[in-house]
């Protein structure tokens, strides 16, 4: 097979495309966020998102992963149901808990406001709600949904953390109510005629799709929670340890770094996603689409990794502003491990395919072990 005759690269590029836009207006705010808002401000809004992907990662215990795989289509809205009940179900419960231990939760993780946390539910509703529908949409291959979706979702929030501090509408911190409003205006657009009556379904047939794909909440759910534990422990652990301003420079060197990388990565792995769920049987033919993918992403990677690994204590200030030069050092430390990361993170859907989910747990639970050690004793060190 051949990547580039093929409509492999076409699909992805529709996705990537949008990928693109969102992140070329992210980045083109950023160097004016940089400048209107504290590290403090970035830390804040990091650390509630990353306690929000946690919690959303596993919110439908995976089950939109399976929506993809599925063949029959009954079936796969049976399953866009029981992901959207579950996420209900576990946002309701979280706010229960917040209810009742917020005041032993803020300091935790350094909230100078506690009350932020009663948003966080919500958050992780959206969140989940909006990653289940656009599995149903890579089902669909509307793949410009997709992209527009995630352009509207950094235009919209983006428009309004530049608009904060100008026209101070709301009380609060301005970058995490664009967060969250993007968040909503994303939800809306992907559900927006969505051909699926949700209300209309039967306790059985939820049933019967929990039982038929058991394996994800039992392999895949902790899987995915271990893999997003072991990339925001580096987020928790300076939040915890030292504090919301490190948070925030760490923040910024993640989306002048990886942010770019994970947007090119997300759009080959959606469509990587779909082609093996339809074509798992050949393998020969999908372990030759992988191999021509590894070459594909190495070459679009490696001279941007080597500048910033370079040059990134530079770059971080040019577009920031002076005072963060922090970030850059952060750039030039995480680097070499956000390209690592780039490289397999697109081939992760491979182990729900191939049913291959006790592996995939195996490594996530390895890869959160020495993630977190390795950043515990650079943080004594």
């Amino acid at each position: 097979m051949n990547l580039i005759q093929s409509d492999f690269l076409k699909n992805a590029g529709k996705l990537f495309s949008g990928s693109v836009v969102a992140q070329l207006i992210g980045l083109a705010a950023l160097a004016a966020l940089g400048r209107l808002y504290e590290p403090e401000d970035f830390g804040t809004v990091e650390t509630f998102m990353k306690l929000a992907g946690v919690f959303a990662v596993v919110a439908g215990l995976r089950y939109e992963t399976a929506i993809v795989i599925e063949n029959n289509s009954d079936t796969a809205k049976d399953l866009v149901r029981l992901s959207l009940f579950l996420n209900t179900f576990v946002s309701i419960l979280l706010f229960l808990i917040i209810l009742i231990f917020k005041a032993l939760i803020a300091p935790i993780f350094n909230f100078e406001n506690s009350n932020i946390l009663y948003a966080l539910p919500f958050t992780i509703w959206i969140m989940s709600s909006t990653e289940t529908l656009i599995m149903w949409q890579n089902r669909s291959k509307e793949y410009s949904r997709i992209s527009s979706n995630r352009v509207l979702y950094s235009l919209s929030g983006t428009g309004y953390k530049l608009l904060h501090p100008l026209a101070n509408l709301i009380k609060g911190n301005g970058l995490l109510i664009g967060q969250i409003l993007s968040q909503i205006l994303a939800f809306v657009h992907i559900a927006y005629k969505l051909p699926i009556r949700i209300a209309n379904f039967t306790a059985d047939n939820l049933r019967t799709v929990a039982k038929t794909y058991k394996s994800f909440p039992l392999f895949s759910s902790p899987a995915a929670l271990l893999n997003l534990l072991a990339l925001s422990m580096p987020v928790f652990m300076l939040t915890i340890f030292i504090g919301q301003e490190s948070t925030g420079h760490f923040a910024n060197a993640y989306k002048l770094s990886y942010l770019p990388m994970s947007m090119l990565a997300m759009a080959l792995g959606q469509v990587f996603f779909e082609r093996i769920a339809r074509l798992k049987k050949e393998k020969e033919f999908t372990s030759k689409m992988a191999h021509e993918l590894v070459t594909v992403m190495f070459v679009a990677a490696v001279i941007p990794v080597c500048v910033l690994a370079v040059w990134g204590d530079k770059i971080a200030p040019f577009v920031l502003g002076e005072k963060w030069t922090e970030a850059g050092v952060y750039i030039q430390i995480t680097i070499l491990f956000y390209f690592a990361m780039f490289m397999t993170s697109t081939f992760s859907s491979a182990f729900a395919t191939y049913d291959k989910l006790k592996v995939q747990l195996g490594y996530n639970a390895f890869f959160l072990v020495a993630t977190t050690t390795a950043f515990y004793v650079g943080l004594r060190l």
